[in-house]
Order: C-alpha cells, then sequence, then structure tokens
C-alpha cells in the first residue's frame, strides 16, 4: 500500500503540473463567448474546432503565435483610440427588422458584385502586410486559395511574403484577385509594380494614399520590434497623382484610405469608379474617424457617391451584423483584415472557417431583417442617431 504522503505528494505535483501550463490569457476586453482556454498551453495552436468567431481566433492565435508577429498584426497607433472605436462603434447602431415587407426568406442570397465580379459573400479579405507570420511557409497562398474555394475576394498587400505572380499562379480558374499597392517614394519601383500586378491578371490596384512615408507611431509594435516600413512611401499622397497611377495602366485604379467626406467626392469629381473608406485599421491616425463616421459624413454632404461609385469600407469587423450595417449604410465591398490573418494559423482550412463564420452570421442576420439579397439592405435597416448624434 502507497503511504499517504507518498498519494498526497504525487496529487501536489500534478497539481503543480497543471498549474504550470495552465493559461492566464489577456483577453484584451474582447467579448466573452464562453470560450475554454483551460486546456491550452502558450505556444501550442488550439484546435481550429474550438473556435466559433472571429474573437476567439485572436485570443488562440494570441496564445500561439510570437510576442513580436502578434503585436505587429495586434497593434494600433498611440493610445490605439481609433482602434478600439473600430471595434467599439457597432454597440451605437442599432438594427431595424421589417417584418412588414412581408418576404419569405427561406432562400438568402449573399452574392454581390464588386467592380464587375460576382462574388459569393459582399465581404472580402483585405490587404495587411506581413500575412505570411501566422503562416511562415504558405503565407498568403492560404488566403488566396481560400478565398477562391469560397468565392469569394481577396485583395492581398504588396508587403506579401509571397510575390505577386506566385499569388497569381495560385489562383483557381476565372478567380479574380485585387491588389493593394503603395505609393512608393522609388517611381520606377511603383510603376514596375502596377505593370506586373496588371500583367498577372489582377483586376483592379487600390492605392493606399494615407501613409506618407511614415507609419503610425505603433507602441505596441515598437516595443518589441515589429516591422516598420517608414521611409519607403512617397510624400506625394495626392489624388492627382493616383489619377496620372491610373493612365500607367488599363485595370481600374480606386484610392484606399480616404477618411473624408471632401475626399470622397472629390475622388468622385476626378473619375475613380470607387472609392476605399479606410483608417488603416487605427494604425495610421490616432483619432481618426470610424468608417461608419465617415459613411454618415459622406451621405449627409455627398449623397451622390453611393449612387455613381462604388464604395468599399473596413476597420472593426468582427460580425456579420457589423457586415450588414456597412452595407446598410451604402457601403458594397467590405473588407476584413487582422482577423483574416489570424485564420492563417490554421492554412486554408482556418481561413476557410472565416469565411464560413461570417457568411453564417450575415445569413442569420439577414434573415432576422427581412431581406433575402444585400441590394435590399439601406439605411431604414439601421439606426444611427446615437452615432449621429455625437457627429452633428
Amino acid at each position: 500500500m502507497r503511504s499517504h504522503s507518498l498519494v498526497l505528494g504525487t496529487i501536489s505535483a500534478a497539481l503543480y503540473s497543471s498549474f504550470t501550463t495552465a493559461v492566464t490569457l489577456d483577453t484584451e476586453g474582447l467579448p466573452d463567448s464562453g470560450l475554454d482556454t483551460s486546456s491550452w498551453v502558450n505556444g501550442t495552436k488550439p484546435p481550429l474546432s474550438e473556435m466559433f468567431n472571429l474573437h476567439d481566433m485572436q485570443l488562440a492565435v494570441k496564445n500561439y503565435l510570437g510576442k513580436t508577429q502578434y503585436a505587429y498584426i495586434r497593434t494600433g497607433s498611440l493610445d490605439e483610440i481609433t482602434y478600439h472605436a473600430n471595434l467599439d462603434i457597432w454597440k451605437h447602431i442599432k438594427l431595424r427588422p421589417h417584418q412588414s415587407h412581408g418576404r419569405n426568406v427561406a432562400n438568402v442570397s449573399t452574392e454581390q458584385t464588386l467592380m464587375g465580379t460576382k462574388f459569393s459573400v459582399p465581404f472580402f479579405i483585405a490587404p495587411v502586410g506581413f500575412s505570411s507570420f501566422t503562416d511562415p511557409e504558405n503565407g498568403e497562398l492560404n488566403l488566396v486559395k481560400a478565398a477562391g474555394n469560397q468565392g469569394a475576394l481577396y485583395m492581398p498587400s504588396i508587403l506579401s511574403n509571397k510575390t505577386t505572380a506566385e499569388m497569381a499562379a495560385a489562383r483557381l480558374t476565372n478567380q479574380t484577385l485585387f491588389r493593394q499597392i503603395y505609393p512608393w517614394a522609388n517611381r520606377t519601383r511603383l510603376l514596375n509594380d502596377f505593370a506586373e500586378a496588371e500583367q498577372s491578371g489582377y483586376k483592379v490596384i487600390f492605392l493606399t494614399l494615407d501613409n506618407p512615408t511614415v507609419q503610425g507611431v505603433r507602441t505596441r509594435g515598437l516595443r518589441v520590434g515589429a516591422p516598420n516600413s517608414s521611409g519607403s512611401y512617397s510624400t506625394d499622397r495626392s489624388l492627382q497623382m493616383a489619377v496620372e497611377l491610373q493612365k500607367a495602366v488599363k485595370i481600374p485604379v480606386v484610392p484606399k484610405g480616404i477618411v473624408s467626406w471632401e475626399d470622397a467626392k472629390m475622388c468622385l469629381d476626378l473619375g475613380f469608379k470607387a472609392v476605399y473608406i479606410s483608417n488603416h485599421g487605427g494604425r495610421i491616425t490616432d483619432t481618426a474617424p470610424t468608417a461608419v463616421e465617415i459613411l454618415l459624413d459622406i451621405h449627409k454632404n455627398a449623397p451622390e457617391v453611393f449612387t455613381k461609385m462604388e464604395v468599399y469600407a473596413d476597420g472593426g469587423v468582427r460580425h456579420g451584423t457589423d457586415i450588414a450595417k456597412l452595407l446598410a449604410l451604402g457601403v458594397k465591398g467590405v473588407g476584413i483584415g487582422r482577423s483574416a490573418v489570424f485564420s492563417n494559423a490554421w492554412g486554408v482550412e482556418g481561413v476557410e472557417k472565416f469565411f464560413s463564420l461570417l457568411k453564417r452570421e450575415l445569413i442569420t442576420t439577414m434573415m432576422h431583417l427581412g431581406v433575402t439579397e444585400i441590394s435590399q439592405l439601406d439605411k431604414t435597416y439601421v439606426n444611427t442617431k446615437a452615432v449621429e448624434n455625437m457627429m452633428f
């Protein structure tokens, strides 16, 4: 028979072992979805089957990824006021279901046509630099393949681990990719990137104009030596420069990083086919407005923008309800960046789950609202008075 002290010692050792491997995870104020992290081990990727929303994926990757890589993806600039505002704005917008339309919602379509191409969903993977941080071997190729499998759009960043040609080669037959490019200070490099994107079959170039040679002061990233691309970009971020660059290619060029109604209106006046509303995920100018605030400003001062050109937007989108709200405010395509990169930790399967989670939430929201097609969503389905009272 084992001695009483030996048994106690064995139990104590087991308890100590469990304490040393248990994860104490800073959830960063993300909503509690009931995620059980008690079995997680630091540095080990939790199973994809435990991921039920995009917040789960972020917390899992935070537990798994190196500090530098996670900080680069997660960080905002300065006090991260805009980063948090992007996440918090949704609680101030109320959805307004309509039963009066009498629609049968047995069949709901999430299809949306963006720049002439029909996609299965109105949301897409937005450009994020160094998306390979969550899968160094396959990197952006996972995002290309998953988007293709789902019939969705991916807009890879020019700061990708894989080349423009490599990502184009990974496409499915008839899959459409858009391309994001920065206005490099080196004009030859910039024109070469434009030419390569067009020659590789990308259908649209989104030119990011909100980063004039210096990125935002991202304290969280600076602490751990995260990549800093300051000094590479042109100090000329004018819309007129974008007009001149449009002459270099036959495919459309779309200004990205627009944060004021005046600039959105100027994009229309200059003849651009679309405009991309974005505060760069809160990574450039802290206290910049959210996409919702910019959209409401456009509705008030230049509503013709929504009827005469396509409007894209991103920032803090984590649920199908967020997507529905932006669509109701006139957005054609909704971008999601960070969460897609987090999902890449599980490879193609993880990115496909990213799409399926959001699509399920969006379909559910549409059914609750009483709409069967994306085109039926308009401002009557949202109450934005709380936000407007803060703005105007």
